[in-house]
């Protein structure tokens, strides 16, 4: 009798646990996915390469740091290559943001409403910039959990996003979430509710316990462009200075 007991309990608890983990709801799920995406320190090596429409294709180096902070997080790039943009510059400082061109000689302030536009000739916008790098999906888009499914083998939550922001440029996100490791494996973009971007996840690993893609790709489907980001080499220091995340800084270029 004792032993129908325990064997009872177990089962109870396992089952308990399964249910709990497989019972999240969508906003549940997104939080966890921007837990997963974010660090206190981190440091990047990156190679962005270009690919237009017809197929040329053109690469760049950058370095960016990010810094999550109680207030606000922050974050900066500098491209390293090639030598055309070298020192040109992106800081991020919870919604405020900066670009440096070395060109100029001068920093200039990215207003709201630039946000929407492309970055440095990427594919991906400033306002893609902050909610892939810094901010996260939770706070800007009502969440509604839709069936699960699967993508190459892995078991994935699939996820429908509608902006809570009018300055969001995007009406919806669709977003396929893998349940083990709590990362976006692709994220479908629509602007008036026509599919416009899609962005895919590959190379996913494990360094210093942090769960990290190593490659990601964003498609234009309108225009047929394509922009890859290559991790190289990505650090996590126990602090990363604030003298990084200054316009000051941004202005030394390399």
């Amino acid at each position: 009798m004792k032993k129908i007991l325990i064997f009872t309990l177990i089962m109870i608890f396992t089952l308990g646990v399964f249910v709990f983990a497989d019972d999240l709801t969508g906003k549940e799920i997104i939080s966890r996915v921007d837990e997963e995406m974010k660090v206190d320190n981190k440091f990047m090596e990156e190679e962005m390469i270009l690919i237009s429409g017809s197929g040329t294709e053109r690469s760049r180096g950058l370095n960016i740091w990010n810094k999550q902070g109680q207030d606000e997080d922050k974050m900066m790039l500098k491209f390293t290559e090639p030598a055309n943009i070298e020192g040109t510059g992106f800081l991020m400082i919870g919604d405020d943001m900066w670009l440096y061109l070395p060109a100029l000689g001068k920093v200039k302030r990215i207003a709201g409403s630039a946000k929407q536009g492309a970055f440095m000739g990427s594919d991906l916008t400033y306002e893609d910039m902050e909610s892939l790098g810094n901010t996260g999906f939770s706070n800007d888009y009502d969440v509604e959990k839709l069936s699960d499914s699967e993508i190459e083998d892995k078991e994935i939550y699939h996820l429908s996003l509608t902006p809570t922001d009018n300055d969001i440029s995007y009406s919806k996100l669709e977003i396929y979430v893998d349940k083990d490791l709590f990362l976006p494996l692709k994220i479908d973009y629509y602007n008036n509710d026509e599919l416009f971007k899609i962005l895919k996840t590959f190379e996913h690993q494990e360094v210093n316990g942090y769960n990290i893609a190593m490659r990601m790709e964003m498609e234009n489907i309108e225009s047929g462009s394509k922009t890859i980001l290559k991790i190289s080499n990505v650090e996590f220091p126990e602090e990363l200075e604030d003298e990084i995340f200054t316009i000051r800084n941004l202005e030394r270029g390399m």
